[in-house]
């Protein structure tokens, strides 16, 4: 019997030795594609898992930013209303000062001042706040997943003061800016008279006269000028050589993305809709003194 299989054997060795390799080669294949089955399937777990990290810090990035941007509006509002301030010449004109026609251009130049730099303080924080907290995010998200990176390394303290760069804007930003925004309005609104009855379609057309004016004088400035007005003054090379790398790193990114037109872009069109906003505010009021049968003209100086 052994014989007859050995003759078997050598009759049709090459047979066997195909069906054999084959065989062999199948079962190689089979392990190898349940071995790249396995990384793969492994891979898309560890992407899904990232994706969700980075979805929980996008989120989370978020909240904390609409959370900042809320708590520093009302200081802005405080910040304009330093930087234009009416309480003075309120006051004079309730002890019936003799330069009553000249306070009231005054309040009149204030008035249209505030409304403008409340739109476009609130648009520049937004951009400004927005920017430093996805950076910051940016970055700590980055060195958690890369703990063994020093160039990742962010303090604390670093971390702080990166943030609390934006308290320039917030004190001298806010005072420089307002001073352009009642350098231009003051041109735009000049020969308005105190007695002139304004409709909505006046108002509109004053407050885009005014944005377009705005938008001209910030067109004429630096491309750095937005930056310098919402971040404090670059330091010198010996106060730079002491300050974490990663922190000059981050305030340059910011800088840079304060100066890039996508930011000026996005600025302009927070103001169009601020416009719109306050323009619907304004329709609203003129509705109660059309229904009261009054107008939106000045108090002393009406007919």
């Amino acid at each position: 019997m052994f014989s007859k299989l050995r003759s078997f054997a050598v009759r049709h060795h090459r047979k066997i030795f195909i069906v054999g390799a084959l065989i062999g080669g199948g079962v190689l294949l089979k392990r190898f594609a349940e071995k790249k089955l396995i990384e793969w399937q492994e891979k898309e777990m560890n992407q899904l898992l990232e994706r969700s990290r980075k979805q929980q810090h996008f989120e989370s990035t978020e909240k904390t930013c609409n959370m900042t941007i809320t708590s520093v509006l009302p200081q802005i509002q405080l910040a304009i209303g330093r930087s234009l301030d009416s309480d003075s010449i309120t006051l004079l004109l309730k002890q019936k000062a003799p330069n009553k026609k000249e306070l009231w251009e005054q309040l009149k130049i204030i008035a249209f001042s505030r409304v403008m730099s409340y739109i476009y303080g609130n648009a520049i924080s937004a951009i400004l706040l927005r920017a430093q907290v996805n950076i910051l995010g940016a970055y700590l998200y980055l060195a958690n997943q890369n703990p063994s990176n020093p160039d990742l390394e962010l303090s604390p303290e670093a971390q702080s003061q990166f943030l609390s760069s934006s308290n320039y804007w917030l004190s001298t930003g806010v005072e420089r800016f307002c001073l352009m925004v009642e350098k231009v309005v003051s041109s735009q609104v000049s020969n308005l008279s105190l007695k002139q009855r304004l409709t909505l379609v006046d108002l509109e057309h004053i407050f885009q006269e005014i944005r377009v004016a705005l938008e001209d004088e910030l067109s004429r400035q630096s491309n750095d000028f937005l930056a310098n007005v919402m971040l404090p003054p670059q330091p010198s090379s010996e106060v730079a050589s002491t300050t974490s790398p990663t922190l000059t790193k981050m305030m340059t990114e910011t800088r840079e993305i304060l100066q890039s037109l996508e930011v000026t872009h996005l600025l302009s069109t927070c103001v169009n809709i601020g416009v719109g906003c306050v323009l619907d505010k304004f329709s609203e009021i003129v509705s109660v003194l059309s229904s009261d049968n009054r107008c939106l003209a000045h108090p002393t100086f009406g007919d």
